[in-house]
């Protein structure tokens, strides 16, 4: 299997998953979030979510680097968040409803492709001739998955803390930071910081899991609304998926 997965066959990318998949979520943030007074931190986490949910594509080349017992991961490629179209009106889209997909290529360490459809999650690994698919509505209630179909907000899982004073999790690169942590116990996170610049374009994820193993993602070549949005054609084009004849199909 690949250095990315679970013997479960859950990436480990998952964890990323959970902080980014925010970007796109169309769920509404509590008023209370919206409405905070000065720059608190879940005052600034609620304008991040604000501004990436307006947004109908977001595409980046990334890198992650994942430590864990002294050994060391990397892994680069690139990646596309999209927001789909749905059978509702043109008011729906006006509003933000959608379908939320996304397409993960990695390029390194090894190819693999991870995409989400709205429907089911296929993880495509050429090394091992093998794609995974797993029914993404089964999986909502952790929170990995809510934030990729849309269905929670930040704010509703994460608390947002400062993270300045914290001499192992400084601002960098004139960067402003947040720490995000769990409002419940969560098997895969136990904390993930977000960097980000004067535009609310996030720059770099670290999450850290229960067992000190970190992985950090940092994103290049940011471009976001540069695809045709709520268009059937863009979402086919994403989504598509052409295996080899000879791939073992596992379904979960």
């Amino acid at each position: 299997m690949s250095n990315f997965m679970h013997k479960s066959g859950v990436p480990i990318l998952f964890a990323a998953l959970a902080a980014l998949a925010f970007l796109l979520s169309y769920a509404l943030l509590r008023a209370a979030a919206a409405d905070s007074a000065g720059p608190s931190a879940e005052a600034r986490a609620a304008t991040l979510q604000d501004f990436y949910r307006g947004l109908t594509s977001l595409t980046f080349d990334f890198s992650q680097m994942t430590f864990s017992g002294g050994r060391e991961r990397t892994g680069k490629g690139n990646a596309v968040f999209y927001k789909g179209p749905t059978a509702g009106t043109g008011q729906d889209r006006d509003q933000g409803k959608g379908i939320s997909i996304m397409r993960w290529n990695y390029t390194e360490p090894d190819n693999q492709i991870i995409i989400n459809d709205g429907e089911t999650l296929s993880i495509y690994t050429a090394k091992d001739k093998q794609l995974i698919r797993t029914p993404a509505g089964e999986l909502e209630s952790d929170i990995t998955f809510a934030f990729i179909a849309g269905t929670r907000a930040l704010l509703d899982d994460f608390e947002a803390r400062e993270a300045n004073g914290d001499p192992l999790h400084p601002a960098a690169g004139g960067l402003r930071t947040l720490l995000l942590v769990p409002r419940q116990p969560h098997n895969q996170v136990k904390t993930i910081q977000v960097w980000f610049d004067d535009a609310n374009i996030i720059r770099h994820f670290r999450i850290e899991d229960h067992f000190g193993t970190t992985t950090d993602l940092r994103f290049d070549n940011i471009e976001y609304n540069s695809l045709p949005p709520y268009d059937p054609k863009q979402v086919e084009m994403i989504i598509s998926l052409q295996v080899p004849p000879d791939t073992e199909i596992i379904t979960q």
